[in-house]
């Protein structure tokens, strides 16, 4: 069988939204292929000072985010619906050259495609992120999560994906209740439930975000701990979480700000990222009006994280 890959050429700072956006039309999978993380790599090894510099220089700015559509389906429609998301996402985010074409690709090169480049990593001290297909023996502590880049709503190479496990990673204690709210690939869930969560109850809007979540979920044996859904925080049962982690967009986080404390017990911990450095003034601000303190913040690159807790008293 062939596949449509549909290429959209565009920043750092839209790369998780497009990615999102592209799966949201049924993409059998999503790559980025982002010149920045090589830069990062390259520095992280202490080798920039040997690397080409031509080199450096083609990598260019450019985000690449590739997504697969089976040859049976609607091209022209989900193309025209790409555009069209497209230009909402720009209201919000800078896009660059957006819709860049359509190829074809064979399955087996496809396939063979995700092992070349997605091998184990550690994103934080204690969690290490590994495909199905390779082998790796935990050492000490090391909580293994297993995800496979096919549908790729978060496969935890985002920075915004890294911070939030880090910050889980340093603030769950066993045993606590946790939502996870856009939860996309389930990723942020399934390590919550491997540091020690006693519940974990994870919701996307999309349809099919919920249902490879559920998936990943079951794959990581969390299925005791974690419950997903489609929908967002109002469809959640009234009820006092310890942490609410919100990798999302800062348009979301700020809209859905005045509903989070009634979810959270008092000095209940709201982890929050996907915020450009931009916005990060505006999201505090949304927070800091619903009876948050800023209690903790980290950067990487163009994006933030921040940690909002509860002021004392009464929930809701």
């Amino acid at each position: 069988m062939n596949w449509r890959e549909i290429t959209i050429i565009t920043t750092s700072e839209a790369s998780d939204a497009v990615s999102e956006m592209l799966n949201s039309f049924g993409a059998g999978g999503v790559s980025i292929e982002d010149p920045y993380d090589i830069k990062k790599e390259i520095e992280r090894k202490g080798l920039l000072d040997y690397a080409d510099e031509s080199f450096l220089s083609r990598l260019g700015e450019d985000v690449t985010v590739k997504a697969y559509f089976s040859e049976d389906s609607d091209i022209e429609a989900i193309v025209a619906g790409i555009k069209e998301k497209l230009g909402e996402i720009g209201k919000y985010l800078p896009v660059g050259r957006g819709f860049a074409g359509v190829s074809i690709v064979n399955e087996e090169d496809w396939a063979n495609a995700w092992k070349k480049y997605y091998k184990p990593f550690r994103i934080s001290d204690r969690v290490v992120i590994k495909p199905s297909w390779e082998d790796y023996v935990p050492e000490g502590k090391e909580i293994i999560v297993e995800l496979d880049p096919g549908m790729a709503f978060g496969t935890g190479s985002h920075e915004t994906t890294r911070m939030c496990a880090v910050l889980l990673d340093k603030h769950i204690k066993p045993g606590d209740t946790v939502m996870d709210a856009g939860c996309g690939s389930g990723i942020l869930s399934i390590i919550a439930a491997k540091l020690g969560a006693g519940r974990v109850v994870a919701f996307d809007i999309d349809g099919t975000a919920a249902r490879v979540a559920r998936d990943n979920v079951e794959k990581n044996g969390a299925g005791d701990v974690v419950e997903v859904s489609r929908g967002t925080i109002e469809d959640v049962p009234d009820f006092a979480f310890n942490i609410i982690v919100a990798n999302i967009i800062a348009e979301v986080i700020i809209s859905m700000a005045p509903q989070v404390p009634r979810y959270l017990e008092s000095r209940g911990l709201f982890i929050t990222s996907g915020i450009i450095r931009e916005r990060r003034q505006d999201v505090i601000d949304a927070c800091e009006k619903t009876g948050f303190e800023l209690a903790e913040e980290k950067a990487e690159g163009e994006w933030v994280a921040l940690v909002f807790r509860k002021q004392g008293g009464a929930n809701g």
